[in-house]
């Protein structure tokens, strides 16, 4: 995987899971092997309670997957962990689709409403909202001024194409790697 791809994975895990699983999450894509819990623990200096906390938590969100084996001299279970790269693909995949829904709402609001906005707070107001303030902004008093949305649907749309095709070509990719 590229820095970027790592760098993109490590933002969406701190949404998700916090910053403390995060740079868990950070290390064992540095590592980029199967690790146990008790060695990460020690490698981290921190107790193994607190690790397999944070493993839990990546796993749920599909970051981290593991093997579990048998020690045969306590009959204790090891569990090895490792980056789960499938499933992280997916994941990022999912949340750009997620992303693309939202700019394409976002797209057809701007694109079947008119908009002012106050140049005082630069807070944008509907034609409705705008209509029942008489134009002035309900928090400073300015007059309302004319949005004009051109500018922004163009750069929606320009973000809505560069997702859509990111994803075709991800989704290619993902199938071309299953055959």
């Amino acid at each position: 995987m590229s820095e970027k791809t790592d760098a993109l994975i490590l933002e969406l895990a701190k949404e998700l899971v916090g910053e403390d699983a995060a740079d868990l999450l950070k290390y064992l894509l540095k590592k980029r092997s199967e690790i146990t819990d008790e060695e990460l623990a020690k490698e981290l200096n921190v107790k193994p309670n607190e690790v397999r906390k944070k493993l839990y938590l990546l796993s749920e969100q599909g970051f981290v997957t593991s093997r579990k084996t048998k020690d045969k001299d306590s009959s204790l279970f090891i569990y090895y962990w490792r980056v789960n790269l499938d499933q992280i693909n997916d994941v990022l995949l999912n949340r750009k689709r997620m992303i693309l829904d939202k700019l394409k709402i976002r797209y057809e609001q701007e694109k079947d409403s008119l908009f002012y906005f106050c140049p005082q707070d630069n807070i944008k107001y509907n034609m409705d909202e705008a209509l029942e303030n008489e134009f002035k902004c309900p928090k400073c008093g300015s007059p309302l001024q004319y949005y004009e949305s051109e500018k922004a649907r163009q750069f929606l749309e320009q973000k809505i194409k560069q997702l859509e095709e990111e994803i075709e070509k991800e989704t290619k990719r993902g199938k071309n790697n299953n055959n």
